[in-house]
């Protein structure tokens, strides 16, 4: 069961190729697929076969809704659901995971359909490396191996075992295979701790080739350094898995851990150095053309995916009319006395990402982040880092340390980013506990439909997430893999 699953998600889905059984990837090539060695036979090949790789993270199964947006956003309880049973994640809001398996398996079967595709990409690179300058060759793979961690790190954030710091038994948890070559041999099935150390791996490796070759990266380029960039293939690297993208997501990792003693460091290096990215100003948040607002703060992206029909697919899920004359059940929305409370009336955030104009079938203010208006000009783009991330980060290793002149540094950390969404700072005598609470609140606001939330009430252990219907357990953070991959490796901590 299992090898034929191997076999599904081995068929490589490539940009110029679509999905067939692995026999026909390598025996036929008709006028719309590419075979392997037509397809890598070039620079160009590669870089379309990457490009691939970005679009197919895009999918709805994947950061395009379920990981964002839908499923995982619902996990959280981002969303109040108004229509009862009839809500499209009204069970996942119930943790009632054995009615949302087409969310959790299109997740589990699209990220590693992505994985594999990574790694015939890199088998493939090392074959022709003679083909590329050294930058260029260090670039690809660095991307490609930071895509690899990102992906089965979130794979393992959704169907692993979190609450490290607390519950360090956890590390020994069977998990998920790790999957670093293109092969239809059976992988072993990890423990948390394992494939967390492959992750880490991947990463220092990705930071190291960017960091001396990205033009992000912040090793000083010799004279003869060469990236070729006629096609322009290169630039935009915010929409691509940058030398950033990797500290930030070295950083995540050590706070799944509870390794805030590695992560500060990556955090305030960012802080510090990671000039690429810049605050919004207010001037463009609150443009009085719609069309000029830009309310995804693109300039803050670290790593962001440009996601085709974004607005198409979620206008439904945002327009409190979409059903009329009747309730929309799926809508997205906070009720205003949620909302109100959570945000402080400065912020540019209560202000922009609600729909305040009110409607007869509801008490409520529907999410408006991602609308967009005719030429629109900030639209289809859906972050997977945030610059404010990295201060959050930072301010909650501070304050682990227990030293009052870290703890001042936290409330520093936090009010710059609460300065640059128009609130007033904090001041200096809060206590760590109330600082703590302030990054949580910061969590609940700034990620609505991005995903985030989930992780982080899982990585710190919630006993209740707000707003759900149940405590906290197991059963309800550690998301069932699908039936079909529950064999393998032994999973007998899932059958539990």
């Amino acid at each position: 069961m299992i090898m034929k699953r191997l076999c599904n998600i081995l068929c490589v889905l490539l940009l110029l190729g679509t999905m067939t059984s692995c026999e026909d990837w390598l025996d036929v090539d008709p006028k719309s697929e590419v075979k392997a060695d037509v397809m890598f036979q070039s620079v160009s090949g590669f870089k379309d076969a990457l490009t691939g790789i970005y679009l197919l993270m895009s999918d709805q199964d994947l950061y395009g809704r379920e990981a964002t947006w839908g499923f995982v956003d619902a996990l959280a309880q981002q969303t109040d659901v108004k229509g009862g049973e009839s809500s499209a994640w009204y069970n996942a809001t119930r943790y009632n995971y054995s009615a949302t398996t087409t969310s959790s398996n299109g997740i589990w079967s699209k990220s590693y359909n992505i994985i594999a595709n990574v790694n015939f990409l890199l088998e493939n690179l090392e074959k022709k490396k003679e083909m590329f300058s050294p930058a260029m060759y260090a670039v690809i793979k660095g991307e490609a191996l930071g895509l690899r961690a990102f992906l089965h790190f979130d794979l393992l954030r959704l169907f692993g075992w979190g609450d490290l710091d607390k519950r360090p038994e956890n590390l020994e948890r069977l998990c998920l295979p790790y999957m670093k070559e293109y092969s239809r041999e059976l992988q072993k099935q990890l423990t948390v701790g394992e494939a967390l150390e492959k992750v880490i791996a991947d990463l220092q490796e990705s930071m190291e080739l960017l960091n001396d070759n990205d033009p992000f990266g912040l090793t000083p380029k010799p004279d003869d350094y060469d990236l070729p960039n006629e096609d322009k293939f290169f630039e935009n690297r915010h929409k691509r898995f940058n030398y950033w993208a990797a500290v930030c997501t070295l950083a995540r990792v050590y706070m799944w851990m509870g390794n805030k003693t590695e992560a500060l460091p990556l955090a305030e290096l960012f802080v510090k150095e990671g000039g690429e990215t810049s605050w919004i100003s207010s001037y463009v948040i609150d443009a009085y053309d719609p069309a000029d607002r830009d309310l995804t703060f693109t300039t803050e992206h670290v790593f962001a995916l440009d996601i085709t029909k974004l607005f198409e697919n979620m206008q439904y899920y945002m327009n409190p009319r979409a059903n009329d004359p009747n309730e929309n059940a799926d809508l997205l929305y906070h009720t205003k006395a949620r909302a109100t409370g959570l945000f402080e009336s400065t912020d540019y955030r209560l202000a922009r990402w609600y729909d305040q104009t009110g409607n007869e079938h509801y008490d409520g203010w529907a999410f408006v982040k991602f609308w967009e208006v005719e030429k629109y000009k900030y639209g289809s783009t859906m972050p997977l880092i945030r610059k404010s991330e990295m201060y959050y980060i930072a301010a909650e290793c501070l304050l682990a340390t227990g030293k009052d002149a870290d703890r001042l540094l936290a409330i520093d950390r936090l009010n710059i980013v609460r300065e640059k969404r128009g609130m007033s700072v904090l001041g200096n005598d809060l206590t760590v506990a109330s600082v703590q609470n302030e990054i949580t609140k910061e969590y609940q606001r700034e990620f609505i439909n991005e995903g985030q939330l989930f992780y982080y009430y899982k990585r710190l252990g919630f006993e209740k997430i707000p707003y759900a219907t149940k405590a906290a357990t197991d059963a309800v953070y550690v998301v069932p893999l699908p039936t079909w991959d529950v064999d393998l490796g032994g999973m007998e901590d899932y059958k539990k």
